[in-house]
């Protein structure tokens, strides 16, 4: 009885492209841009939101800092200082905002 299947090719092992990890997404863009985002938004000195350092990751935040991604505030409509119905739903479900994860299709 045949099934159909080719038992001689040889099962390959699933090699992602990049190796994950930190090092994966090093925050690559201008001084510049930031400034622009920091402004355009609206940023409070107090917050003193800072440049990352060349070749740092999300994960490089300085000590009481949280990185985030400007996708979240220009694709994602996130505004600072954010509103008590969207604390609230993420104190709700228990996360926290850097655990968001955006998806822009367009």
């Amino acid at each position: 009885m045949s099934t159909g299947v080719n038992r001689s090719t040889k099962k390959r092992k699933y090699k992602p492209r990049n190796p994950s990890g930190p090092g994966q997404a090093t925050i690559n863009w201008k001084e510049e841009e930031f400034q622009n985002l920091v402004r355009d938004m609206g940023f409070r000195s107090e917050w003193d939101a800072q440049f990352p350092t060349p070749n740092s990751t999300a994960l490089d935040a300085p000590l009481g800092y949280i990185a985030l991604y400007a996708a979240y505030f220009r694709e994602g409509n996130l505004c600072l200082p954010m509103t008590k119905f969207t604390a609230e739903v993420l104190t709700n479900y228990g996360l926290h905002i850097s655990q968001i994860k955006a998806f822009f299709f367009g």
